[in-house]
C-alpha cells in the first residue's frame, strides 16, 4: 500500500510538471497581453502656441461669419481654410518692410519659410473673422542669433497698418493692441466679435517663454491693385 502511495505521488508530480511545462505559453498570453498597452507619439506641433486644443467639427457653411452658432470661445476649422494653398494671401507690414506670402500651416517646415497660417484661422473678409499668423522672430546658426521675419513686432503702434492681399482684395487692418500670453494660451486666435488679423511669435527674442500678440482691426477692402499704395501708418503721406 505504501509502494502504491508512493508510485502515485511520483506520478502526480511528473504529469503535473510536465502539464505546465507544456502550457507556459498559454499562461503567458493570458497574463501579459493586458498589461501591454499601445503607445503612441503625439503629432508634432511646431506652432508658436504650445499644446494640442481641443477644436470643434468645421461649420457646414462656407459662408460662416453670420453663423449664430459660430463658436467664440473654442478653436474651429472652417471650409474655407481648409481650401486655403500657401501663397493664397500675402502679408505687408510697410513699417517692418515685411512682404511674404503666407504658408498653409504653421509646422517646422511651413515656418523656415515664412509666416504660418493657423489650421484654426479664418481668411478675411467682413463679419466675425480672425486671420491668426505665426512667425518666428529669431533664428540661430552657430550661437549668433539673427534677425527674422516678426522680429521687429513689438515696434507696432497706434496708427499703423497691416495688410493682407489676395488676388481680389486688399484687406487693410489698423493696429489695435499687443498683448503677452502664456505659451500655451490660445484665446488670442478664438473668434473676438469682429474681423481682425492676429500675429503671434515668440517672447522674448531667443528665450520664448511666452508669447506676443499683436492685433489690427479690419479697416478697409479695396479692390486688388498694382498701383495700390500701401501705407506705413494712418500719419503717412
Amino acid at each position: 500500500m505504501t509502494r502504491l502511495k508512493r508510485f502515485c505521488a511520483v506520478f502526480f508530480v511528473i504529469f503535473a510538471s510536465c502539464f505546465f511545462i507544456y502550457h507556459i505559453p498559454y499562461f503567458q498570453l493570458k497574463t501579459y497581453p493586458d498589461q501591454l498597452q499601445p503607445t503612441t507619439t503625439p503629432k508634432s506641433q511646431a506652432n508658436t502656441l504650445k499644446s494640442s486644443p481641443t477644436i470643434t467639427p468645421a461649420p457646414t457653411l462656407d459662408l460662416y461669419s453670420n453663423d449664430p452658432n459660430l463658436p467664440y470661445d473654442k478653436l474651429f476649422i472652417t471650409k474655407e481654410r481648409q481650401n486655403y494653398n500657401t501663397g493664397d494671401l500675402v502679408l505687408i507690414i510697410p513699417k517692418l518692410s515685411l512682404k511674404e506670402a503666407i504658408q498653409n500651416g504653421t509646422e517646422t517646415d511651413d515656418l523656415a519659410k515664412g509666416p504660418g497660417l493657423y489650421d484654426y484661422a479664418q481668411l478675411p473678409g467682413e463679419g466675425n473673422r480672425n486671420v491668426s499668423i505665426a512667425a518666428h522672430r529669431n533664428k540661430s546658426r552657430n550661437g549668433v542669433i539673427s534677425e527674422w521675419f516678426f522680429y521687429y513686432i513689438d515696434t507696432l503702434c497706434t496708427g499703423d497698418y497691416i495688410y493682407l492681399r489676395d488676388d481680389q482684395y486688399i484687406y487693410r487692418y489698423i493696429y489695435d493692441q499687443t498683448t503677452i500670453v502664456e505659451d500655451d494660451d490660445w484665446s488670442p486666435i478664438y473668434s473676438q466679435g469682429f474681423s481682425c488679423v492676429t500675429l503671434t511669435s515668440c517672447e522674448p527674442i531667443g528665450v520664448a517663454t511666452h508669447r506676443i500678440i499683436v492685433r489690427g482691426k479690419l479697416d478697409a477692402i479695396t479692390p486688388h491693385s498694382k498701383d495700390y499704395a500701401y501705407l506705413a501708418s494712418i500719419t503717412s503721406s
